[in-house]
């Protein structure tokens, strides 16, 4: 074995050249590749700007926390808002008549005027040759705390079953509240009746 060791001496100090070749290759491939991490780790502890990781995480999460404090401060102003809405006009309906059998052109009307929760009151004016009388009765929960004549009847009732509309404003202004001009140019839910009344 010993004599076999000495015959191939040459060729076994060349196979250890090349493994110690190979082996020496590999480090350096391995130190190589330790470096490009390295630089990668201290660009992300640094960041671009000179920032490190931490810095820029916590910033993120004070971030978050302002844009959650943002979104619940909204949303309370809309609950706000909401209930606000609910407590406005939001369902009128006007009905126009002739009060007396010898007068024409529908000057006497009737109009409700609603919130969300059908609470507000009707408004009737009635017309005559030598005068003008005005009532007021108050509406709560759609039901009327005066008896109704035929027209404030019909008011209530257009005015309890329209959807609210919606208030767009003009093209170069401001909207109107019950702006009826714009609400039919839109397509909303204010129509002129055949009765000359107005539902809003």
């Amino acid at each position: 074995m010993l004599e076999a060791f000495k015959n191939n001496s040459g060729l076994m100090i060349t196979l250890l050249l090349l493994v110690d070749f190979l082996l020496l290759a590999g480090v350096f491939v391995l130190f190589r590749q330790l470096s490009l991490l390295r630089r990668n780790v201290t660009i992300l502890k640094r960041g671009v700007d000179g920032s490190s990781l931490l810095e820029k995480v916590a910033s993120q999460a004070v971030q978050i926390q302002d844009i959650y404090r943002l979104l619940e401060q909204q949303a309370a102003e809309k609950d706000y808002l909401a209930e606000v809405l609910a407590g406005s006009l939001q369902r009128v309906a006007v009905v126009r008549f002739d009060a007396f059998d010898d007068m024409g052109g529908k000057l006497s009307y009737s109009v409700a005027m609603l919130d969300e929760n059908g609470d507000g009151v009707i408004f009737t004016s009635i017309y005559g040759r030598n005068e003008n009388r005005t009532y007021a009765k108050a509406v709560k929960n759609g039901k009327a705390s005066h008896v109704l004549s035929r027209e404030e009847e019909e008011a209530l009732r257009r005015a309890l079953t329209v959807k609210p509309p919606m208030i767009r404003g003009r093209k170069g202004g401001a909207g109107r509240l019950f702006d009826l001009e714009s609400a039919e140019e839109a397509g909303g839910e204010s129509r002129r009746e055949e009765d000359g009344s107005w539902v809003m």
